[in-house]
């Protein structure tokens, strides 16, 4: 048998990259890897409260006629931590082989949902308080839908075929209450420091959040997502992830801007008159730094006289089976 001459320490080596350069490279390509998760498309159009409301209920028009309500024991979930939660939780609605049914997750340590939702171990606090906002929260919508149709569709409505021979103006009222969780449970050891343990958190969905999802979710690029601090941003991009998805080439879409602060940055009835323009122009700032720096394929266009925005169909930056995304959950 020949004796095997090489270099011990080179054996063990020479799989590494052969520079700095070259593991900085490689480095840097494992963390921006793309992460593939979901949110339900109904929070696209009416989300969830920017800031902490200390309220147990939050409401919010949106553009379609669709209005939300949040409502809570304590207080609703908000923020851009309350985002990536609800993100989580409609991914792994979206992802259980069991549809229409109660999904379970599990981890062992609050440090295993940090790694999951890719932030850092000081978010620990963040993301337990809204873990707390979800606990036993639900959702209500109302969306009215107003449609011009033939008459002739509703004859069974009227006796003797005295149906109206025109046109009627149908108003389809759509609502609905939906629980996040049917329950979450956690432990927390108290070893007489000053900071608590947390762990083995059970959370479970509902089966009518589940199916909710399942039905009605958008694949979002989640890093993009996360990495977008404010959480009107993060509103936006999943909004025009949305739009884009349901937009037919040579079709645009005009968004005047009174709807459009009426979906993102709603205007009260006592503000300043100028409010609607200021609130309108920081729409615009959110747009213009996500096409710069996180959905550069988007097509978008400004009126010039203030009116509102054009959306074109744009390259669609995730697909639902899109092999370019890990999804949230592989890594555990």
């Amino acid at each position: 048998m020949k004796t095997d001459t090489t270099n011990t320490e080179d054996k063990n080596t020479a799989d590494l990259p052969a520079t700095m350069d070259e593991m900085f490279v490689v480095e840097k390509a494992r963390q921006e890897r793309k992460i593939l998760s979901y949110i339900p498309s109904f929070f696209t159009t009416a989300s969830l409260p920017f800031r902490n409301v200390n309220s147990p209920v939050f409401v919010r028009k949106g553009s379609n006629g669709i209005t939300l309500k949040l409502t809570a024991p304590e207080n609703v979930p908000f923020g851009r931590y309350g985002r990536l939660l609800l993100s989580l939780f409609t991914t792994h609605a979206v992802l259980s082989k069991e549809k229409d049914c109660t999904v379970f997750i599990e981890y062992t340590k609050l440090l295993d949902l940090l790694n999951e939702l890719q932030l850092p171990k000081s978010r620990g606090k963040d993301v337990k308080e809204q873990l707390d906002c979800f606990t036993n929260a639900s959702f209500a919508f109302e969306q009215k839908i107003k449609e011009l149709k033939s008459g002739y569709l509703f004859r069974e409505l009227y006796e003797n075929g005295d149906y109206p021979k025109s046109d009627v103006m149908v108003t389809t009222v759509s609502t609905g209450n939906i629980r996040f969780t049917t329950g979450v449970q956690y432990q927390e050891i108290d070893d007489g420091s000053k900071s608590n343990k947390v762990g083995a958190f059970k959370i479970i969905l509902s089966p009518e959040f589940s199916s909710f999802c399942q039905a009605h979710a958008v694949p979002i690029d989640y890093t993009v997502y996360k990495n977008i601090d404010s959480p009107a941003g993060k509103d936006i991009y999943a909004w025009l992830i949305y739009r884009n998805n349901g937009m037919k080439a040579n079709e645009p879409v005009f968004i005047p801007k009174e709807k459009l602060v009426e979906q993102f940055m709603p205007v009260g009835e006592d503000a300043h008159p100028k409010q609607l323009s200021t609130n309108y122009n920081r729409i615009l700032d959110h747009i213009r730094e996500i096409k710069t720096n996180y959905y550069p394929e988007v097509k978008v266009s400004f009126d010039q006289n203030g009116s509102g925005i054009t959306l074109y169909k744009s390259p669609t930056p995730v697909l639902k089976d899109d092999t370019r995304y890990a999804l949230i959950t592989s890594d555990i």
